[in-house]
């Protein structure tokens, strides 16, 4: 069984200072992404198939088969109990400890970030990070890119991010809207919406399958094209 030639992860054998967590961006697909950060993140816990599709954002038919492939790969462990179809990560993976590691860096600013947003739950609907960026700079860990959908002000989000920001030694650039404002945006064909639904998105707060992240491609890129044409 050839783990490394089925998922695509012979760069997981780089040295740790490579392995920063916008590396999972360009190693797996969006499908694969979602699914390894939830069942990594928590490798003590085995949840339902419903739960994974549900936690990860993930369509049922795309997820499916992409959990029928790690299974095949070694990467989980599928169980059947009570008429449940379970899914854990397993540690007999050859690259467990590796996928783990990476997983973690994504998991810790994902903590970070949920402490530092709980206070203003009440006022948001849905916060994920979308992202990391270097913006040109050396030595230094990557900035976090933070979209946030809920009745609360910009300013509000700054100030709960503060600490955070502090505590993990990077820079949190939020994009905060109104749920009504970011579907109209979205259905717009707005070109940063559009290229944040297409990222890997790691939840914060709320659920992901609130949010209308399947639209078609088709779709997607006819909605721009006309914005374009439009001159918007």
């Amino acid at each position: 069984m050839n783990i490394v030639t089925e998922l695509g992860t012979n760069v997981l054998i780089m040295d740790t200072e490579h392995t920063n967590a916008w590396l999972l961006e360009s190693l797996f697909g969006k499908t694969r992404r979602s699914i390894l950060t939830l069942l990594y993140g928590h490798t003590d816990e085995s949840y339902h198939l419903r739960k994974v599709l549900r936690l990860a954002g993930i369509s049922p038919g795309a997820g499916q088969r992409e959990l029928k492939r790690l299974v095949a790969a070694g990467v989980l462990i599928r169980t059947v109990a009570d008429n449940q179809v379970r899914f854990q990560a397993d540690p007999r993976c050859p690259i467990f400890g590796e996928l783990r590691s990476l997983i973690s860096k994504i998991a810790g600013v994902a903590e970070a970030l949920r402490a530092a947003l709980e206070p203003l739950g009440g006022s948001i609907e849905t916060a994920l990070i979308c992202g990391f960026t270097d913006r040109g700079r050396v030595g230094k860990e990557s900035d976090v890119e933070l979209l946030v959908i809920g009745n609360v002000g910009l300013a509000e989000i700054l100030g709960a991010l503060g600490p955070a920001q502090e505590t993990l030694a990077r820079d949190i650039n939020p994009t905060v809207l109104a749920r009504r404002d970011f579907q109209s945006r979205l259905s717009a064909g707005d070109e940063f919406l559009t290229a944040v639904v297409q990222r890997p998105l790691v939840p914060v707060l709320g659920d992901l399958g609130q949010l209308p992240l399947d639209r078609p491609e088709r779709e997607q890129r006819a909605a721009v094209r006309d914005r374009r044409r439009s001159g918007e």
